[in-house]
């Protein structure tokens, strides 16, 4: 379980920074960036999280992510898993109507004119007012509250409006036939314990999951987990090809049977199914 505690540690690192990278990851600043014509901090932030995704899935959300380390540490409150199901489409709207906004206001502004990666900070640094303060108690509570009610890592389903560049990452990654980060699974190795999902943070019934071969659920953060309880190692991290990512749960409303080898133009079809 020693990655698991490093993992664990940079979490908690990325949270303390918090106060200082917030900005960086605002959605309001591209915004408000885009009707000055300005690609912000945060602009660059989550154009570099597609790029990363696209070989390394998710694992920035289970190993860098700040709103990750607070809602794991709120699992010290509410360790249950969350509910799954329609609500994880939630976060595609709103992702929707912010990209739309972000496109009509570079639009207003007459297009992009400038790129300036410290807009809207102090010297780099977010948090250096007491308005600023302000604003980064009200995201902790917008990323903490849901989890002491609605279970591990809430936010990341419903609401997160990083999460779907990762996962649009992972998509082309895989339509492209690119190596990337992913866990493999050994189904006929499997013993049916269950320690496996009951790791996971995700809420993932990663145990009904691996018989596909590879956990390609789209909201498998590819934190390890599950690979570093199971006791007969029927799970492991691969670099290799992926299989189509899948965005339904079984056993879950919304979700299909995985198709698996599943490529090219199917392959691009099946995020939504």
């Amino acid at each position: 379980m020693t990655r698991q505690r490093v993992r664990n540690l940079l979490l908690i690192m990325a949270f303390l920074l918090f106060p200082i990278t917030i900005f960086y990851f605002s959605p309001y600043l591209i915004v408000m960036g885009a009707l000055e014509g300005i690609a912000s901090g945060s602009a660059i932030t989550f154009l570099l999280m597609l790029v990363f995704s696209v070989f390394f899935g998710r694992a920035w959300c289970a190993y860098l992510c700040p709103a990750g380390g607070l809602q794991e540490l709120a699992f010290t409150v509410n360790d249950k898993p969350a509910r799954l199901g329609w609500r994880k489409y939630i976060k595609w709207v709103i992702w929707a109507i912010w990209i739309a906004s972000i496109v009509v206001c570079f639009f207003l502004a007459g297009g992009l004119r400038e790129v300036d990666p410290f807009f809207e900070t102090d010297n780099g640094i977010s948090v250096t007012s007491v308005f600023a303060l302000v604003i980064y108690y009200v995201i902790v509570a917008l990323f903490l509250i849901p989890n002491l009610f609605a279970g591990r890592r809430a936010m990341c389903h419903d609401i997160c409006w990083m999460a779907p560049f990762m996962i649009i990452g992972m998509k082309a990654g895989e339509c492209l036939h690119l190596p990337g980060l992913h866990i493999a699974t050994d189904p006929e190795s499997c013993i049916r314990c269950g320690k496996c999902t009951k790791q996971c943070p995700m809420s993932l019934d990663v145990e009904e999951l691996m018989q596909a071969g590879q956990i390609t659920d789209a909201e498998c953060i590819q934190c390890g987990g599950c690979v570093d309880c199971c006791p007969k190692g029927a799970l492991r991290y691969d670099m290799g090809r992926r299989q189509a990512v899948h965005a339904g749960i079984r056993g879950y409303p919304n979700s299909q049977p995985h198709r698996r080898g599943t490529r090219g133009p199917e392959a691009c079809q099946a995020l939504f199914l």
